[in-house]
């Protein structure tokens, strides 16, 4: 009888061990607010819901947002929706910040997806096409505000025109974390040029960058996301890593990398408005 009762005493010790308020208790989740919603605080920060998997998942996809003329249109200005107000600007990087990302380099992408360095959780890439004053003068504050790096797709027929990006500023955006990448000479649609002009718009473009900045130019945006199987052999040849699109989508690590999808940000989009463009992205990605 007594060792009955013994028994007994032992294992409601031993429940009250796993339950109480110094032992380990049972292992709770907490998972990302729906789609458009933007975290508010710290009991609503995103963290990690899926099981058994680092934070640094390195082949997980990864947006790419793609943007242009970080300031309001101007009257009459010809495609509106590409001139983001360096205020929205602000408030959507405020916004993906809040939702649990965190910005990175296209280079840092595809290393990780090689296996050759670990990403933070949930990265994202911020681009930047064509070499505006606007991206290195807003949208580099912002970015520098945040801790983030910016992508600058360079066209080099803008280097220091009215507008443009100087040189000086564009090292100041490369000692900022910016990686610096190739978007030819002269923005010419690359589909219609003959096998030299091809050639010294792809190859050229990175040549000169290298030369100019010291950086390696590892990717490649195709101007007006017009490419074709000969425009893309063609910067194969060139030797670059990975090359951008305005295919709509999250870049993943199975997919073809001379064909990565970004996310057009467009003007009025709100905080919110690119938070659930991303998360959708990320979903239709698996």
């Amino acid at each position: 009888m007594w060792r009955r009762a013994l028994l007994l005493l032992v294992v409601v010790l031993l429940a009250g061990c796993g339950s109480s308020s110094g032992g380990p208790g049972p292992a709770t989740t907490r998972t990302a607010p729906p789609a458009g919603q933007v975290a508010n605080g710290p009991e609503d920060q995103i963290d990690v819901a899926i099981p058994d998997l680092p934070l640094h998942h390195s082949r997980a996809p990864v947006p790419i947002l793609m943007y242009h003329v970080i300031a309001p249109p101007p009257p009459g200005a010809k495609y509106p929706n590409l001139w983001v107000a360096p205020a929205e600007l602000r408030a959507q990087v405020a916004a993906l910040a809040r939702a649990g990302f965190h910005g990175v380099t296209l280079d840092a992408v595809l290393d990780g997806w090689a296996g050759k360095d670990t990403l933070p959780p949930h990265p994202i890439v911020l681009s930047f096409d064509d070499g505006y004053l606007s991206q290195g003068k807003d949208a580099g504050a912002i970015l520098r505000d945040a801790g983030w790096p910016g992508v600058l797709n360079l066209a080099l027929h803008n280097l220091g025109t009215p507008g443009g990006l100087t040189e000086s500023r564009i090292r100041t955006m490369v000692a900022d974390g910016w990686e610096v990448d190739a978007h030819s000479l002269t923005h010419p649609d690359l589909t219609t040029l003959d096998a030299a002009a091809l050639r010294r718009e792809v190859a050229g473009s990175r040549a000169e960058i290298h030369q100019r900045f010291g950086v390696p130019a590892d990717a490649f945006c195709y101007p007006a996301g017009h490419y074709d199987a000969t425009v893309e052999a063609a910067v194969k040849a060139a030797g670059y890593r990975a090359a951008t699109t305005e295919l709509d989508g999250a870049a993943h690590a199975g997919g073809d990398p001379l064909q990565l999808p970004r996310i057009r940000i467009d003007r009025g989009d709100s905080g919110p408005t690119v938070v659930a463009k991303v998360r959708s992205a990320l979903g239709s990605a698996g």
